[in-house]
């Protein structure tokens, strides 16, 4: 039977990311991105993306690599306003999650209705 995935969700990871690995408290300075399939309210796949370089444009990049990766969905602690508007140009809803240990964590707070989206008042001024 085909799965028809409805959403891709990143979350920003430390490390080597995965479904239990530790959030990244910081969008453009996460290591890697955990990509989570969902169908329907079900998690039905998750992938590891490496996060490049933090350079100049590093963030925009990220947002480019992510729209390319088919992400329509970021659930972050913290992001820049570059990149939050980056998100907005592509088409990705960014969500705001200050709670959530790991990203099977903050993917279920989603899949509950739990999060909102991430305000104005949440941006980073920058580092």
């Amino acid at each position: 039977m085909k799965v028809t995935i409805t959403s891709k969700i990143a979350v920003p990871t430390d490390g080597a990311g995965g479904l239990d690995g530790a959030r990244s408290g910081h969008f453009g300075h996460a290591d890697s991105f955990t990509i989570v399939e969902i169908a329907g309210q079900h998690v039905v796949g998750d992938s590891v993306l490496p996060n490049p370089p933090h350079t100049q444009g590093g963030c925009g990049m990220t947002v480019a690599m992510l729209a390319n990766a088919g992400v329509d969905t970021a659930i972050v602690v913290g992001v820049g306003g570059g990149p939050l508007a980056a998100m907005n140009r592509s088409g990705m809803t960014a969500l705001f999650d200050a709670e959530s240990p790991t990203p099977r964590a903050a993917v279920s707070a989603y899949l509950a209705g739990g999060l909102r989206p991430f305000g104005g008042d949440h941006v980073c001024s920058g580092h």
